[in-house]
């Protein structure tokens, strides 16, 4: 009696991973089993191609500002994105300067191609 109730439990070498009807085990092996590869994304635009131009362009690939502050004529814009920060010095409508930060100090900034990759 006890090799059939061992019968019952064991898996052939070559079979599945867990027993059938094994839902917890199904589940551990699905979610153990590695992420696929993802594929590299496309850079983004070079700064240099928003300078200059009005910043709807800009907003286009990088969305809403999360912070906007007025001095006079003139703006500063923070753009929060997934892997970093991008700022805008904004005159007259039209983008002066554009750099990136990273979202937690300490850490080197990404290029804004590489901060905007994907988009």
């Amino acid at each position: 009696m006890l090799a059939m109730i061992s019968a019952c439990t064991s898996v052939p070498e070559d079979g599945p991973k867990v027993r059938r009807g094994d839902s917890l085990g199904e589940l551990i092996d699905r979610e153990a089993e590695p992420e696929p590869a993802s594929l590299p994304l496309t850079p983004g635009q070079d700064a240099a191609s928003f300078v200059g131009r009005d910043i709807q362009m800009l907003e286009a690939v990088v969305g809403m500002a999360a912070l906007i502050r007025r001095e006079g004529p003139n703006e500063f814009r923070r753009y929060d994105l997934e892997q970093c920060r991008v700022y805008a010095i904004v005159a007259g409508g039209l983008v002066q300067t554009l750099t990136t930060g990273p979202l937690v100090t300490g850490e080197t900034a990404p290029t804004l191609p590489t901060c905007t990759a994907g988009m």
